[in-house]
């Protein structure tokens, strides 16, 4: 990757800043007026995923440099942002647009360093976490008040000119005149009425200007302004920041410090511990069901009670996995190779902890319908599931990279997660249930996003259960009052749109 970096020396600034500086000011100041165009009392929708594309679009064209269609690290975090910021105009999901808000200028971070060779560390070392630090929180800070100094640069070179000259020296006098005025003006005011008349009218002038807008929107403008063009001069023109020590993550470790004996020991303690309870998971949950609950124990109570605990005892196991491949001595063949088929044992019985927690919470919905905390429940265990057929692999395969692996995971399955739509599935799961005589509760369905309207207008639409009716239109209350609300342009959303055409078609009928 082409470095962008440049060292800049006392003789170097005017240049740049009749140049490069005032370019990147330029496109900045952009940005600024394009965010507020956006942004300002607006809620978010289209407006997102476009400022996303304007901010690229910038960014590669300061670089001078076309987007490579290459599938490697820099690539997936690239997609993932654009995917994540789409989210704001396709869904209406408040849970994921909070996270989303968080989590995509942190990976934005990251992805620009990437770009633009600004660290010296790889994305998968432990110091490339500082430099997000550093990226975060103090380069749209340190260059902030640069756009001044390089507008003051420019300035003063041009007084070389006369008239430049001539006008400089009237708006310092103008400046000047200003606390003057204050002091002068009420004392003539108070001393002539006419004057104090004439005074009064001024006002009036500017009776289409309102300043209680502008200012907070001249404010915001500045501020992006700023934090923009400090952060991108501080990727393409300031040194690379160096942080002291090794860069490589094993070397920032403590190396392997654990007796492979004990580790044994443990191994051997824990997996027989383990082989018992699936014992028993399979001679109460996955056998006879019903037949052979523990006394004062419902099915429902049994499965949801166990749920919590078999999650937190999985992620115990995945840390103890970790701990052991990575800490472990190095012995002989023989208890080396028996540490990998206790681990081996150790991945097998998660897996089965983890068939056991899913069967669990799907006879607890089954019991008592699908909500959003149950849906999520699966999808961390379908997380976790393959996070441990990686670490699997790793036990025989030691050139397999974990950390990088579970990174690259995690992040396809964040993204994956937020176009799963959730909601609708909720809908679409309860409704299920109620074909099948059993209860739903229409009144919850009605509180979640916009992205439940659709398929719940459709299922109130056919059902001819007039009980459901009131709840229904009592819980819909105050999202037809949102939906009728007039919204700008850049606050389009896909879901609300999809949903408010599903809500005026059922409205349209006597029901």
């Amino acid at each position: 990757m082409e470095q962008t970096h440049i060292q800049l020396t006392e003789n170097q600034i005017e240049g740049l800043s009749n140049k490069k500086g005032i370019t990147l000011l330029l496109g900045s100041l952009a940005l600024g007026l394009l965010f507020n165009l956006l942004f300002y009392k607006k809620p978010l929708g289209l407006s997102y995923p476009l400022y996303i594309t304007a901010l690229y679009t910038f960014l590669f064209w300061s670089i001078k440099k076309k987007p490579k269609l290459k599938l490697d690290f820099t690539s997936l975090l690239g997609i993932s942002i654009i995917a994540l910021s789409f989210t704001y105009f396709f869904f209406s999901n408040p849970f994921f647009h909070v996270l989303n808000f968080l989590l995509i200028p942190i990976l934005a971070v990251a992805h620009t360093l990437l770009l633009t060779s600004s660290s010296q560390f790889k994305w998968f070392e432990a110091p490339f976490l500082l430099d997000m630090l550093y990226g975060i929180f103090i380069r749209p800070l340190e260059n902030c008040l640069k756009p001044f100094s390089l507008l003051f640069l420019n300035t003063k070179k041009k007084t070389n000119l006369g008239k430049s000259t001539v006008v400089v020296k009237v708006l310092i006098g103008l400046i000047l005149t200003i606390p003057l005025l204050i002091i002068i003006v009420p004392l003539l005011a108070s001393a002539d009425d006419i004057f104090r008349y004439f005074i009064k009218q001024i006002p009036t002038l500017f009776q289409g200007i309102n300043l209680g807008q502008f200012i907070p929107q001249f404010l915001i403008i500045t501020a992006v302004t700023c934090l923009l063009f400090s952060y991108f001069w501080s990727l393409f023109y300031s040194k690379p920041k160096t942080i002291n020590g090794t860069p490589n993550l094993e070397a920032l470790s403590p190396g392997k410090f654990l007796d492979p004996i004990t580790v044994t020991t443990l191994l051997i303690v824990i997996d027989a511990l383990y082989v018992f309870f699936i014992a028993i998971q399979f001679s109460y949950l996955f056998g006879s069901l019903t037949d052979g609950l523990p006394r004062d124990f419902t099915f429902a109570q049994y499965a949801r009670k166990g749920f919590f605990e078999l999650v937190a005892v999985t992620l115990i196991n995945l840390v103890l996995l970790i701990g052991n491949m990575y800490f472990v001595k190095a012995s002989g063949k023989k208890l080396d190779r028996a540490v990998k088929i206790l681990n081996t044992i150790l991945v097998m019985s998660t897996f089965i902890m983890l068939l056991s927690a899913h069967f669990r919470m799907s006879l607890y919905e089954d019991a008592y319908g699908f909500t959003y905390l149950r849906v999520l429940t699966h999808a961390f265990m379908g997380y976790l599931f393959v996070l441990f057929v990686v670490s699997f692999t790793k036990i025989w395969r030691q050139s397999i990279p974990l950390f990088k692996s579970f990174v690259v995971i995690s992040i396809i399955a964040y993204t994956l997660l937020n176009y799963i739509n959730v909601d609708k599935i909720i809908v679409k799961e309860n409704i299920a249930r109620y074909t099948e005589g059993k209860p739903i509760d229409v009144y919850y369905l009605t509180t979640l996003s916009y992205d439940a309207i659709p398929p719940l207008v459709e299922f109130m639409d056919t059902t001819h259960d007039l009980s459901l009716i009131t709840p229904f239109n009592n819980g819909l209350n105050y999202k037809k009052t949102v939906l009728n609300r007039q919204t700008p342009w850049q606050s389009f959303n896909l879901s609300k749109y999809r949903a408010q055409k599903s809500l005026k078609e059922i409205l349209s009928q006597d029901r």
